[in-house]
């Protein structure tokens, strides 16, 4: 029953029919109305720190999107004089990887696709000569801290929750 579920929930994936989300939760009830897992199982996770941290993250990152802030940031790259146009991909390299530092270095590089690519063609460059560079300095500034990356949240909970100083 489970793999055929899992089937089901890979081929909705991939169709693209219906949001992730949905998916997941329809999956999540149909294992616990079908008894393969008990409701505390069910939910246990979204009780995890890890899980709250996570989601906290991305409600930081759509609030500075929806704030404008990424929108000033990208007028400020725009002001770069043109004979100091080379020295751009290191501008927005460095604020990307400030900003994976202190948020999930995922959600970052999603908030800074819109922008780097307006820059792009307002500048008349291509996109992936900035897209490449900032996924490199998101991942880049996701390892600085214990935040940036959902891996190094998850190990540290793993070592919390095992005794091992954190």
């Amino acid at each position: 029953m489970v793999i055929g579920l899992l089937i089901v929930a890979i081929i909705l994936f991939a169709t693209d029919k219906f949001s992730v989300d949905l998916i997941t939760v329809g999956l999540l009830i149909i294992l616990t109305s079908l008894g393969i897992l008990t409701p505390a199982e069910a939910f246990r996770g979204f009780g995890s720190d890890f899980i709250i941290m996570l989601a906290s993250i991305f409600v930081v990152g759509a609030s500075m999107q929806k704030a404008g802030v990424l929108e000033i940031i990208g007028d400020r790259f725009i002001k770069i004089p043109r004979k100091r146009i080379r020295w751009l991909p290191t501008y927005i390299m460095s604020t990307v990887s400030f900003t994976s530092a202190f948020m999930n270095n995922t959600a970052v590089t999603a908030m800074y696709v819109a922008p780097v690519v307006s820059i792009c063609r307002k500048l008349r460059l291509s996109p992936s000569k900035m897209l490449m560079p900032v996924a490199f300095a998101s991942i880049l500034g996701g390892t600085c801290t214990v935040i940036g990356t959902s891996t190094n949240i998850a190990v540290n909970a793993y070592l919390g929750k095992h005794g091992y100083p954190v």
